[in-house]
Formats: structure tokens, sequence, C-alpha cells
């Protein structure tokens, strides 16, 4: 042992000797010096040999009187402290092992000069640890994540990801304010769209800006006033980008904000861009909304033509129909809702419209069991609707127990040999199909 410790001296004095600037590195005196290395010696014996419990104690020695003398100090004590963490019950020391795990990621920062991409890294590493470790303390999480994208604005993009979560939740639990809240959203919002034109290739980066979008729409700041403000400028900014007016129109619709001047702006804005079924169908819903039902029928008609995706050509089925059911064009939202279910045949809402659309139509045949025909296969429909889509079930369920009521009457059946559970085929208009016969008793 004496003869490490002269060994050690004589290396200090050296040290001491070659460059005063290293006197700080492993202590201010050559007894602190040696005292160090001492303890980094000792911490890196335990550690080889995998006994953190051991190594912390002249680790912290180290960490309280040299912090200076290494990185490598740094990159073992996280490692060392988050496998202690995990063995540790006690809450308390637990906690404070917590804490000196994220002060070591400080202490690194401020002691050594590191290259920008290394300390982008130790923040993002940073806010994970916050995040495994605080997970019920979304502002830490938040501040973590938004310190290290602030840093540097191309970091993973799932830190902005991250960024949205935690402030929804604090939204949610009225700890952060919609102004805040929203202006945050922008700020992700655009360091998503850059990342992804900056790399259209990606197939990940859509996704993750997907999510950011999500974070925000799914809660009830998403509301048509505060859009404008938030979309309003985006749109005004990059009007000659297709990929950000498309955006701003598919928000507004998704949020059925298709009566205000901005989605008015847009969607004209995208169509004149980029001619596509989703500018066509825009246009629609823009000139229905201003009551110019015939450009919008036309709109309608060009968008179903273009459309080569199955479910998004469902769906303008479906709208279509529902508008002409709304004209009382009955035979017209028949056929729309049945081309609707041919391109997509578990579009419930559909379903749904096709059986309203049965339910209103009249004149079926020349006594009560034909005439009421119409209301078995419209509960039909109802069923199939809520069956596919359980959103619709509320609905469904109103409307199959009020067009029951409609039912022809068992008398009435009884006198035409008709009975409960009979197969009947419906024939009336476009209808044509078959169904179970049930009475009203």
């Amino acid at each position: 042992m004496n003869t490490l410790r002269l060994t050690i001296f004589t290396l200090v004095t050296c040290i001491i000797g070659v460059n005063a600037n290293a006197q700080g590195k492993y202590g201010k005196t050559p007894e602190d010096s040696i005292k160090c290395l001492l303890n980094i010696q000792a911490y890196q014996t335990e550690y080889k040999s995998g006994n953190f419990e051991n190594a912390l104690v002249p680790w912290r020695q180290i960490y309280n009187d040299c912090p200076k003398a290494s990185q490598n100090f740094y990159i073992h004590g996280l490692r060392m402290i988050r496998d202690l963490i995990g063995k540790t019950n006690d809450q308390k020391l637990k906690e404070a092992r917590i804490d000196t795990l994220l002060t070591l990621y400080e202490r690194r920062m401020e002691y050594f000069k590191l290259k920008e991409a290394d300390k982008s890294e130790l923040l993002y590493n940073r806010a994970i640890d916050i995040q495994n470790y605080r997970s019920d303390n979304n502002r830490a999480i938040y501040d973590a994540y938004l310190r290290a994208i602030e840093h540097n604005k191309n970091i993973d993009l799932m830190a902005a990801a991250k960024v949205m979560l935690a402030a929804r939740a604090m939204f949610e639990k009225e700890e952060m304010s919609l102004e805040e809240f929203t202006n945050i959203y922008t700020k992700m919002s655009d360091l998503a769209d850059k990342q992804v034109q900056a790399a259209p290739d990606d197939t990940i980066l859509p996704a993750v800006k997907a999510g950011i979008e999500s974070a925000f729409l799914t809660t009830n700041a998403a509301n048509c006033e505060n859009l404008t403000k938030v979309l309003g400028a985006r749109f005004n900014a990059n009007k000659e980008d297709v990929e950000t007016v498309k955006l701003v129109v598919s928000l507004l619709s998704t949020k059925e904000c298709t009566e205000i001047p901005l989605y008015y702006e847009s969607v004209e804005a995208y169509n004149r861009l980029k001619p596509s079924p989703e500018a066509s169908y825009g246009l629609a819903r823009m000139y229905y909304s201003k009551n110019e039902k015939e450009k919008a029928m036309q709109f309608f008609k060009e968008a179903v033509e273009r459309e080569t995706d199955a479910l998004n050509k469902s769906k303008y089925y479906q709208e279509f129909g529902a508008l002409y059911l709304k004209e009382k064009q009955v035979n017209q939202a028949i056929t729309y809702a049945r081309q609707s279910i041919a391109a997509n045949p578990r579009n419930g809402k559909s379903y749904f419209l096709l059986g309203t659309a049965y339910g209103q139509v009249s004149g079926c045949g020349d006594n009560e069991v034909s005439k009421g025909s119409v209301y078995w296969v419209a509960v039909d429909q109802f069923a199939r609707a809520k069956q596919l889509d359980a959103s619709l079930a509320d609905e469904a369920n109103k409307s199959i127990s009020m067009y029951s009521q409609h039912f022809p009457s068992q008398t009435d059946a009884f006198f035409l040999n008709i009975l409960d559970g009979d197969t009947y085929q419906v024939k009336c208009g476009l209808i044509n199909e078959s169904t179970k016969v049930r009475t009203r008793k």
C-alpha cells in the first residue's frame, strides 16, 4: 500500500508540475489528489465486479471532492444509480437516488466542454429518466423534453410528442392555461412540419407528427374559434405549401369547422395547389354550408370519381347520401348508402343512413303489413350499424325504438296468415330485401 501511495503521490506531483491547471481536476492540494485517485481506483474495482453498492461509497467521495476527474465517472454513475434505484425499496432513499441521477447530467454539462451532439443526447436521456422515474410529474417531463428540443431543433421528433402528451395531461387537469397549451401545440406542430419536410422518405416521422396533432385535437381546446387562431397563422405563412394547406383542411374538416372563413380559404387553396379527391370533398362541404347545393353536389361527385382509396370513397358516398336525404331525395340517399357499403362493408354510418332512408319510404303495397314492412328492414340496418360501430349504439337504439312502433300489428299480420319469425320479402321502390316478420303485440 505504501508503494501505491508513493506512486500516486509522484503521479500527482508530476501532473501539478507540468500543468498547474490540472490541480483542479483531482483536488485543490496534492493530498486531495491522492485521496481522489485512491477513491477512483476503489470505485473502479468494485464497479468492474458489479458491486455497485460498494462502489457507491468511494464514488460519492469523488462526486463531492473531485467532480472534474473523469467523464467516465459520470457515465458509470448513471449506470450504477439506475441499477440501485431498481433495487431500492425504501421510498425516501429511492427519491434521493433519483435526485442524484438527475444531478449527474447537470454536473457533467457544467464541468466538461461537450460537443453539441453529446449535450443534446444528455438532455434527451435526462428527460427520459425524468419520465421513467417521475412519471406523475407532468410539468417536470414537459420542461425536460422542451429543454432538449430548445437545445437541438433536429432532435428525435418523439421529444415533441412527449412534450405534447405532458402538456395535454396538464391542460386536462387545469394545470396549464389554454393559451400556453395552444402556443406549445403550435411550436411542436411547426417543428414536426419542418422535420417531415426535411425527410420526405422517412416513414416514422408522419406517424409521430399525427400523434402530436392528436394530442391537441382530442381536447376541448380544439374548437373552431381556437383552431382559427392556431391554424390561421400557419396557413397565412404557408399558403403555397401544399402539405401545410392540406393539414389545415384536414384538421378543420375533422373538427367539423367547415363553416368558417379559414376553411373556405384553405380548401380553395388546396384545390388550386393540388386538385385531388380531398380537395373536391372539401369544396363540396364548403359549398353546401354556403347553401350552394348544386355546386356542392358537383364537387361530391368529383370527389368519389377521383378517389381510389376504398375507405375514403365509402366516407364520401355516405356523406353524399346524407346530404341527399336532407333534401328529401330518398332514392338518391339509398343509392349512395349502398355504394358506400359496397366500398366498405364495415362502415356503420352507411348502414345507419340506409336504415334512415328506408324508414322514409312510403306507399308500399295495399295492406298494413306491406306498408309497415319497410320498418323491419330499416331496423335491420340500425342493428347492423351499432354492431359495426359502437359509437352509434345510442342513436341506433333510439331509431330502433322509434321505428319498431310502426311495425304491423299482430292482428293485421294474423289475418293475412303472416306470423312472427316468418321470412318476408320487402319489395317497395328501390327496396328488395328479405327479412323476418316482427309485430306489435
